[in-house]
């Protein structure tokens, strides 16, 4: 981003907070959020953008591409962790023994198994900025 553009985006912000915001020095098609319930003039409310994390390509086959569904404002997502192990036992003589043996041991070799956490939530909403794109 240019030394300009860059001006300009902050002067956005300023004017945001301000209440007098204009997009006229954004260059065209330019991507920014801003805290209110309506684009400044001079830009539009990105719709494909709602709801969704954006994500930086250098792809231009990923540009545009949503997957999944949009977050609305405030939502915190559940979510589970699943993992799947392998642990390696060796093998182990026990000298002196007697009786028929411990039939509750394992075998040596490989072992595998697999888990899923509990759902829980990260106790962190997800607040929506509103995305304007600059015409």
């Amino acid at each position: 981003m240019k030394y300009k553009e860059l001006c300009a985006l902050g002067a956005l912000a300023v004017g945001a907070a301000t209440g007098s915001v204009t997009a006229a020095d954004l260059p065209s098609k330019m991507i920014f959020f801003v805290p209110q319930e309506s684009c400044p003039d001079g830009s539009a409310a990105a719709q494909d953008a709602a709801g969704r994390i954006l994500i930086v390509t250098s792809s231009t086959s990923e540009v545009g591409k949503t997957y999944g569904t949009p977050m609305k404002d405030l939502q915190d997502n559940s979510h589970t962790h699943a993992a799947t192990m392998t642990v390696n036992l060796p093998s182990h003589h026990i000298a002196g023994a007697s009786g028929g043996g411990n039939g509750q041991a394992t075998s040596k070799g490989d072992h595998s198994a697999s888990y899923t956490s509990g759902s829980a939530t990260t106790n962190l909403p997800f607040i929506q900025l509103l995305v304007c794109v600059a015409d």
